[in-house]
């Protein structure tokens, strides 16, 4: 009876952190504009020019000086950087097989790296806890649909 009792309670306990929103206040914020950007010949110009935002505004470029002289890239908030990038790959292996169309991969691309731009000045350690311990990538979409904007 009491083993029954604390596996209901650890069930929940799950449950209900899997549940957790993540609210952020709608902040303004610059869309850097594009000019010039890699065509992805997968998920077409609409997402090339949002990954070359998302990219523009989650790198920064590191002049290392001497003795080397080359630059070096950094990255910052690296756990929804490669969230975002994961789920690049995994829409591209979709459109490859057939999977998904392109209507609905672009749609929910935009709609995840708009969040991720809009949530880059905010304090997102909560979301990227949960990006960090996210397997794959049903689970790190769950994560960005739990994101709110108000």
């Amino acid at each position: 009876m009491k083993l029954t009792f604390c596996i209901c309670c650890f069930l929940i306990a799950i449950s209900s952190k899997a549940q957790e929103i993540f609210q952020f206040k709608q902040t303004p914020c610059d869309f850097p504009e594009i000019n010039d950007c890699n065509l992805d010949k997968l998920l077409g110009e609409t997402l090339s020019v949002k990954l070359e935002q998302f990219n523009q505004v989650y790198t920064r470029k590191v002049n290392l000086g001497p003795p080397s002289y080359t630059a070096s890239i950094e990255i910052k908030k690296p756990d929804l950087y490669y969230s975002v990038q994961k789920l690049t790959n995994h829409y591209r292996k979709c459109m490859k097989k057939e999977i998904l169309s392109q209507e609905k991969i672009e749609k929910e691309m935009v709609e995840i790296i708009n969040k991720s731009i809009l949530i880059f000045n905010q304090e997102t350690d909560s979301v990227e806890q949960e990006l960090r311990q996210a397997n794959n990538s049903k689970d790190i979409i769950s994560v960005f649909e739990r994101i709110i904007i108000e």
